[in-house]
């Protein structure tokens, strides 16, 4: 038999905890208010871009670096593959919808593979090349026709130059498409 759902009232400590009246936000966005507030988004976002340019430089470092040994190859693709994760999940937070799919491109590209052929590393430079100057531009948004035209180029590369003839997509692509 089931029982009556009981609503238990919030203790008066727990209100002071959730809404701190001295020391919390306003509900009325005050002029004040929307400046702190854009402040906080600006030191997130000068955050963000520092920390995608310094995986950025450690990608391109590696993928120069690296030689044919198995484990160095396969270090590198984890890394390129956690590295354009965290770009991709992180790009459209903030505004960088196209910063978000060109690292899904990267990621999906990198997905499965075990190493990267003579043939593979111009496509994963090229990758982080655009993510350089979305990032460098600052450019928000999906952009316009030259930047769909430049993620259309890259599904186009992931299909010709992954080794299974797949795009290596995470099952996710119709959600971001």
């Amino acid at each position: 038999m089931a029982r009556r759902a009981q609503i238990i009232p919030p203790r008066a400590d727990l209100k002071r905890k959730a809404v701190n009246l001295t020391t919390g936000f306003d509900l009325r966005l005050t002029p004040e208010l929307i400046k702190q507030l854009e402040e906080v988004v600006h030191k997130s976002r000068d955050g963000f871009t520092q920390d995608i340019g310094e995986r950025l430089a450690a990608m391109r470092q590696l993928l120069s670096d690296t030689g044919p040994e198995p484990e160095a190859q396969q270090k590198l693709v984890t890394t390129l593959y956690e590295s354009s994760l965290a770009i991709k999940g992180a790009g459209g937070t903030i505004g960088y919808d196209l910063l978000t799919l060109i690292g899904k491109s990267l990621n999906d590209f990198v997905t499965g593979l075990k190493s990267l052929d003579d043939r593979q590393r111009p496509v994963v430079g090229l990758h982080i090349d655009a993510l350089y100057v979305v990032l460098a531009n600052r450019i928000t948004g999906r952009g316009g026709a030259v930047e769909k035209a430049i993620v259309d180029a890259f599904v186009e590369a992931r299909r010709k130059f992954r080794p299974d003839g797949k795009d290596g997509e995470s099952g996710d692509q119709q959600r971001d498409a």
